[in-house]
């Protein structure tokens, strides 16, 4: 039997962190949120974020965006306000609350890869990061 692909490790391990995050936010409270709201709370985060680059950076449409952070202001994530360089368009300021989702998924993250390392207790996770670190250079993924 040939090896699993690499595109299927990474999403299984991608749908597995999601599905964790989530619960752990879940716990704390956040019980509306969605997986796809994580998306907009990833490192770097949204704060002082165009609405617009959000959208570029998580790859999803402008429209898509937009609902997701009408439902996040509207549960007090986050508000939108006049950038400053311009006046025109819109950035993102989170409130507490959002920051504190954002504290949240990368302390159960850094929980995970804590776990996984004493799992495999032989240096190996670090050897993946770094591994992982060279492959999204090479191939210019975003941020």
């Amino acid at each position: 039997m040939d090896s699993p692909l690499l595109s299927t490790l990474v999403r299984r391990l991608h749908l597995l962190i999601r599905q964790q995050i989530h619960a752990d936010l879940v716990a704390a409270g956040h019980d509306r949120l969605t997986p796809a709201h994580m998306y907009i709370f990833q490192l770097p985060g949204p704060d002082r974020v165009r609405p617009t680059e959000l959208a570029r950076r998580t790859n999803m449409t402008k429209q898509a965006m937009n609902h997701l952070l009408a439902g996040l202001e509207r549960d007090g994530y986050l508000h939108r306000e006049a950038a400053p360089d311009d006046g025109r368009g819109t950035v993102i300021r989170l409130t507490d609350q959002g920051h504190d989702v954002q504290r949240i998924m990368h302390d159960s993250s850094r929980r995970l890869e804590a776990e996984w390392a004493a799992d495999l207790a032989d240096g190996s996770i670090e050897q993946l990061r770094d591994i992982l670190v060279r492959v999204d250079a090479a191939v210019g993924a975003p941020p």
